[in-house]
């Protein structure tokens, strides 16, 4: 029986990237593995070696696809996540705090949220080619404003369960992984067009262009220096202050909130001023944000209180990362490769992320040992400024017309 247009893969795409986003968890990771009694230096390795798995594991997703049609790429993905949120609780368990359980939580949810990032927008493409040729950049859209949403509403209601129990925001993260791998498996992926890989056969590596080039950097530079903060030193500050676990997720929210509200205007915004602009408000949001915390000392010093600094320094934060993936998405033309090769051009991308974030996690986290939180925020406020200089003077392949809006894509690459 033919399946009902309301339950068509578009719908049936934009509703599994929406659920698959309802990180009930992730604002209260930290302070969950912190009074779990792991210890501090433990916690941030715990946390970079989630993006270091991400980094090893990044073309997994393009080793599979002789074997796997996408869809069950991303759908055994949502399954490692599933298994490392289990051993998540497994291991925190009260009296019974295993810090081995949870690294291997951190790989095995590391590894499956690396297959699914990395097929996901490849799927979408595959499902959309047969389409009117706005269709991926539609769907994209929707989808980005939605997990926006989704994210901000699960903060919140994370934070609120993790207050009553805390290991109930984990557990509804688990039924949400199960929940997406559900939906993803419902997607009725066609054939490839072209001849599969045989399997253990390479996959020729894409070769970019400046343009590409230069969005890949931007996406793991961007997404680094956002969510090493927001995943490992923000909750810190906010642990800092003594903020009510109630408002714990809210608080952290108003990073996404923020951040939706950014997405929503980027793309008129970039093709009304250029990337130049683009590029100079995403840069001062954000260093203004590592300012705010960096001075937050001299400022309660000065009579501002801590708190209302921390909520305008991570709205601040919130809006610079707000755009970076639709950005990156709607400028990345993929259209002269082939899925195997977007896979792991996507994959390079989270890979690099990876790379950058643990850096981050793990350096970060002995400054602020050794040093101060204050310290931690200014140093991160100068290594962000020089390496977007390194872009912005094109020494991170820029792309030539710098000041133009994007050029029209070919339809093919919608």
């Amino acid at each position: 029986m033919a399946r009902p247009p309301m339950f068509g893969n578009p719908t049936l795409f934009v509703l599994y990237r929406v659920t698959s986003r309802l990180y009930f968890h992730l604002p209260v990771l930290f302070l969950h593995l912190y009074t779990s009694e792991i210890g501090f230096g433990n916690v941030i390795v715990l946390l970079a070696l989630y993006g270091l798995v991400t980094m090893v594991t990044s073309g997994l997703g393009t080793a599979l696809m002789p074997y796997l049609r996408q869809k069950n790429i991303i759908a055994l993905g949502e399954l490692m996540k599933a298994a490392g949120l289990v051993l998540i609780l497994l291991g925190t368990r009260v009296g019974a705090t295993d810090f081995w359980t949870v690294m291997l939580a951190q790989v095995v949810g590391g590894c499956g949220f690396s297959l699914a990032m990395s097929t996901d927008a490849g799927l979408l493409r595959t499902i959309t080619s047969a389409g009117p040729a706005d269709a991926f950049a539609r769907i994209q859209a929707r989808s980005q404003s939605l997990m926006f949403i989704a994210t901000l509403v699960a903060g919140s209601v994370g934070g609120i369960l993790f207050a009553y129990e805390a290991h109930w925001p984990f557990l509804a993260a688990l039924l949400v992984a199960l929940a997406s791998a559900a939906l993803i498996f419902l997607i009725d992926e066609p054939a490839p067009t072209g001849r599969r890989p045989a399997p253990g056969a390479p996959v020729p590596a894409p070769v970019l262009d400046r343009d590409q080039l230069f969005w890949t950097r931007f996406y793991a530079l961007s997404r680094a220096f956002t969510l090493a903060p927001f995943v490992g030193f923000l909750p810190f500050y906010f642990i800092m202050i003594g903020v009510d676990p109630f408002l714990f997720g809210a608080v952290l929210g108003l990073f996404t909130l923020s951040g939706f509200g950014a997405a929503l205007y980027t793309g008129a915004f970039l093709k009304r001023f250029g990337i130049n602009a683009l590029m100079a408000a995403t840069v001062a949001s954000m260093l203004g944000a590592m300012l705010l915390f960096g001075a937050s000392e001299v400022l309660a010093d000065a009579g501002i209180d801590y708190f209302p600094v921390g909520l305008l320094a991570i709205g601040l934060l919130g809006l610079g990362s707000g755009g970076v993936r639709p950005v990156t998405m709607g400028n990345l033309d993929m259209s002269n490769l082939t899925p195997p090769q977007r896979t792991t051009l996507l994959a390079t991308m989270e890979r690099n992320f990876g790379i950058y974030n643990g850096i981050l996690l793990l350096v970060g986290g002995y400054v602020l040992v050794a040093f101060s939180y204050q310290t931690l925020m200014l140093l991160l406020a100068a290594v962000y400024l020089l390496m977007m200089a390194w872009l912005a003077t094109g020494k991170g392949a820029r792309p030539a017309a710098a000041d133009a809006a994007p050029p029209a894509r070919h339809p093919a690459a919608r």
